[in-house]
Parts: C-alpha cells; structure tokens; sequence
C-alpha cells in the first residue's frame, strides 16, 4: 500500500515572526547607529579582548613554567611547598579574582549603559523585557 501524500503546510507563525522580525531588524538598525550602542559594544569588546588575554598568558605562562622551568617550579618554598604549587593555586585565585572583576566592571560600566539604551529605545517589544519589573534577563 502506498501512504497517501498531504499537500505541505505553512509553517505557523512565520508571518508572525517575519513582523516581528522587521521591527527586530528596525532596532538593530537603530541601536547599530546608536552612540551609546556603540559605545557598549566598544566597552564589551575591550573588556573582553583584555579578560581573554590575561586569562591566556597567565596560562601559557604556567604551561611553559611547567614545561621548560622545572628548576623554578621545583624550587621548595616552605616545606614541601614549591613554586609549582603556590602557581597552580594562584591559577585557580585568579580565576575567581577576574570573574569578580568582570562582574563588578559589568554592573559598573555595562549594565546601567545597557538600560539607557533599552528604556531611550523601548518600543513595548515583549521579547526585549521579562515579567522582572521591566528588567532585561533571561527567563
């Protein structure tokens, strides 16, 4: 037997998303020529481009200690503790240390440019707001 053929149907809600899409493309029209867009997105950037930095040269500067300077890395400190030891512990200091500094440059500098930039340029979208107060987050 062969299994009859149905005729395709429309997606759902593609003229939907296809309006709401056009005022998605309207805002970030708006907010690409925005100063203060701007001015976020070259603070994001920046902010980002010095984390990824640090993280990796304090990194591969711990790999090549590791790999190349066992002298420096065996060297006994107190005890049984080497540089190796203090270094491998200060990896995971650091680690909390700029994840503090991205959080506190981020609530600083970001966020409160972030909502100038939502409430100059609301339009009443639902989907740039969560049931939070008007808050921008993730539902």
């Amino acid at each position: 037997m062969v299994p009859e053929v149905k005729e395709a149907e429309p997606l759902r809600g593609v003229g939907e998303q296809r309006g709401r899409s056009q005022g998605a493309t309207m805002s970030a029209v708006f907010a690409s020529w925005n100063p203060q867009f701007v001015t976020l997105r070259r603070r994001s950037m920046a902010q980002m481009i010095i984390l990824v930095a640090t993280v990796l040269a304090w990194y591969l500067g711990y790999l090549f200690l590791s790999a190349y300077q066992r002298d420096v890395m065996g060297y006994q400190v107190v005890g049984s503790v080497n540089v190796a030891l203090i270094v491998g512990v200060g990896q995971f200091v650091s680690t909390f240390f700029i994840a503090w500094a991205y959080g506190r440059y981020t609530r600083r500098r970001l966020d409160p440019l972030a909502e100038q930039i939502r409430t100059g340029s609301d339009n009443g979208d639902a989907d740039t707001r969560t049931c939070h107060g008007g808050k921008a987050g993730r539902p």
